[in-house]
């Protein structure tokens, strides 16, 4: 067969995994080192190529935003060092360019078969999953993982419904901040999006404030070395300091064994935020205007401005007027929020809080369809936020998939599936 020939029939697979994210790459990885026959659809990193701002910071942990091999040989420490630049495990930022750059490198060696296209839908049949793509191709799925990341559950406050499109955006939109030279911009929120967008903004000129109801702003430490009371007292890992934080870390497992209820409170708990970035503080306090501990009543327009009704907690108003407005508001699970999905698939899914409800292999309640990534928090809990939740999921589905294959493999008269290898 030559290369971008297909065969005629019926395409098959046995394992599609839709998203091409942390949690996608590190799974095809781990697929590939058990000889799990798989495709993974969508752009590489492209909710982090897209819709980050270059010049980022991430929050977590160098050591602790590795995306996740079998031999857990391809690190970024280990990337930096052949490359001759900075790293420290904790200790020194690590920005969006370079984690970028890591990505790239480890799909280029653990899945250099990703195909960048979309899925447009995903339909149950007698045989598998019918998933049809942006491109007008359709394949049969044994099974179906599905990785898509926070991109499709960015959550506006029904205010901003009300404002011209052109207007108004959500954090999750950027990327490059151009569109927004030469504007007065107001931001809402209190989180790490929402500060990060703000001292970016600043930074680069543009007027910018900062609204929210908190009455004060949060951020986590600056990284440092800490003393041996102190790591005994609250432990380090890859999500966080201390023992709880640390259990989640580290035993999402035992985590979904909880009742529903706790698991729940678990995943959304006040531990996770609104937090901003150590290293935002010294960015955004004393050089961004803060509006803090008001409340949105009312937005509209008046003629080609935004116009923000805003009460303090004594209950007096003041007006803001700008030319946007950044909702940093966040992202809310909503398993209905995903077009591709059939009616039939999430009439039969079973849902808590909107987000489906898995079992001890990622496996929603419709047989051979599962969930990695931040979709699985109530599940699996806070972890599955994070890049390091990455090496949870992929090493216990690949298991999973690669023991089930074994004993249920492929009948002989279904056609095997091509991949093109694009680069």
């Amino acid at each position: 067969m030559t290369l971008g020939s297909r065969p005629t029939g019926s395409v098959s697979v046995d394992v599609a995994i839709v998203g091409a994210g942390p949690y996608g790459l590190s799974l095809a990885a781990h697929l590939g080192a058990c000889g799990v026959e798989h495709r993974i659809f969508g752009e590489p990193m492209g909710a982090w190529k897209a819709n980050m701002p270059p010049g980022m910071l991430l929050k977590s942990y160098p050591w602790a935003t590795n995306l996740s091999d079998a031999e857990s040989a391809s690190t970024i420490k280990k990337f930096c060092a052949e490359r001759a630049q900075p790293y420290h495990d904790e200790l020194t930022p690590l920005p969006i360019e370079r984690f970028l750059e890591y990505a790239e490198a480890f799909r280029a060696l653990h899945a250099p078969h990703v195909e960048r296209k979309l899925l447009a839908t995903l339909q149950p049949g007698p045989d598998g999953f019918h998933a049809r793509f942006s491109d007008g191709e359709t394949i049969v799925a044994r099974r179906v993982v599905v990785a898509v990341g926070l991109q499709a559950f960015r959550r506006l406050p029904q205010e901003a419904a009300q404002l011209p499109v052109e207007m108004r955006s959500h954090s999750g939109d950027y990327g490059p901040l151009d569109a927004l030279d030469g504007k007065e911009v107001v931001v809402v929120g209190s989180g790490s999006s929402a500060t990060d967008l703000a001292a970016m903004l600043s930074e680069r000129g543009v007027s910018v404030s900062l609204v929210a109801r908190a009455a004060h702003l949060d951020f986590a430490a600056r990284p440092r070395t800490r003393t041996l009371l102190e790591r005994t007292a609250a432990p380090t890992s890859g999500i966080g300091q201390g023992w709880t934080i640390g259990a989640c870390a580290r035993y999402p497992q035992l985590i979904r064994l909880l009742p529903e209820d706790r698991r729940v409170q678990i995943a959304n708990g006040k531990a996770w935020g609104p937090v901003g970035s150590a290293f935002a503080r010294d960015r955004v306090v004393g050089k961004v205007p803060l509006w803090l501990g008001r409340n949105l009543r009312k937005i509209g327009t008046q003629g080609d401005q935004v116009v923000l009704d805003l009460t303090d907690q004594v209950g007096a108003s003041h007006a803001l007027r700008c030319d946007h407005v950044i909702f940093a508001t966040g992202y809310s699970i909503d398993a209905n929020r995903l077009d591709f999905l059939d009616h039939k698939i999430l009439s039969q899914m079973r849902l808590v809080e909107k987000s489906p409800t898995l079992s001890s292999q990622y496996e929603t309640s419709v047989p051979g369809l599962h969930f990695i990534g931040p979709a699985a928090a109530n599940s699996f809990g806070p972890v599955c936020r994070f890049v390091y939740g990455a090496q949870h999921a992929a090493r216990q589905l690949a298991r999973h998939l690669s023991g089930e294959i074994r004993r249920h493999p492929t009948p002989t008269n279904v056609q095997p599936h091509y991949s093109p290898v694009i680069p």
